[in-house]
């Protein structure tokens, strides 16, 4: 048997997309509950090229080949037999593709996710471990039985349309798809100790740098948010994550910058107003100190 080959995707150079439920219009077949949750088999008829910002949570399941995936400029390599989650913020960019690749896909809104949560004791905890390890690699049977419990919600979201409890029930199959998926995360990390208060407050964090972070630059910004001192949210996201909470704001920012030089035809000043800095010499200092070179010289690497 001849190995399958991966293409390279190209870059679409117009800007960032927002990945939502609108981009399944695309598809051929999905089972879609509208403003909700698309659950679909196959990605014909999508167009992944580019860089996405996500507006909701994706669950890939690999059920064979392999792709590559950016997600804020971390690289995954997603095979068969792999689990994957991206959250709501995250810049997302498909990067290569197997020709014999077949992903099982679940796609819900942010109004789905925080539904969710909101049925799910101790849901921020669970989040931020989702986030800390969004890629698992399974074992046949593990991975047999995220299969099978995904084509389960695929034929009740099929074949359930009318009845009344539709929504409900279609909500109670996303929860067990989502606990079998975190239970195997739990195994994985079942040797980490941290307190539950402090993953909140830094899980609270991260939200807030995803949402505020082209506006907001300042630690103190964020500690009022969540009532407490920069040192001690500092100290926190530190303990936590080992890096500190200027460096969370100042990745998401850089980020964001190298994504504008990278996929859209804006100015340097236009980024710099874009990113909220008061001039565009702060700007490139900044950009220089993030990345040791200048927007200029990074747009033209490319």
């Amino acid at each position: 048997m001849n190995p399958s080959k991966k293409r390279s995707l190209p870059t679409a150079g117009a800007e960032i997309r927002t990945a939502d439920l609108s981009l399944l219009d695309f598809l051929k077949e999905v089972s879609l509950l509208p403003g909700k949750v698309g659950v679909f088999d196959s990605i014909e008829g999508l167009d992944i090229t580019g860089y996405f910002r996500m507006q909701g949570v994706i669950l890939l399941i690999i059920e064979n080949g392999s792709c590559t995936i950016e997600v804020n400029m971390n690289t995954y390599e997603l095979k068969k037999g792999g689990i994957f989650l991206a959250f709501p913020g995250q810049v997302l960019r498909a990067l290569k593709i197997s020709d014999d690749v077949k992903t099982l896909c679940v796609a819900c809104s942010t109004d789905m996710l925080n539904d969710l949560m909101s049925q799910v004791k101790d849901s921020m905890q669970l989040l931020l471990l989702a986030k800390r390890s969004p890629y698992l690699q399974r074992d046949r049977q593990d991975f047999e039985q995220v299969v099978k419990s995904f084509k389960h919600l695929q034929e009740k979201m099929q074949l359930l349309h009318g009845n009344p409890f539709y929504y409900q029930i279609i909500k109670n199959q996303l929860l067990s798809l989502a606990f079998e998926c975190v239970g195997f995360l739990y195994r994985k990390n079942a040797t980490q100790q941290t307190s539950n208060r402090k993953e909140a407050l830094f899980n609270a964090f991260l939200r807030n740098v995803e949402e505020h972070h082209q506006k907001e630059h300042s630690v103190k910004f964020y500690a009022d948010m969540l009532f407490v001192t920069p040192k001690y949210l500092s100290f926190v996201v530190d303990e936590i994550s080992g890096k500190g909470a200027k460096q969370w704001i100042d990745d998401y920012i850089a980020l964001d910058a190298k994504v504008l030089l990278q996929s859209t035809q804006m100015d340097v000043q236009e980024i710099s107003d874009e990113l909220n800095f008061p001039d565009v010499s702060f700007f490139g200092k900044f950009f220089k100190r993030m990345t040791g070179m200048s927007p200029k010289a990074f747009r033209l690497k490319k």
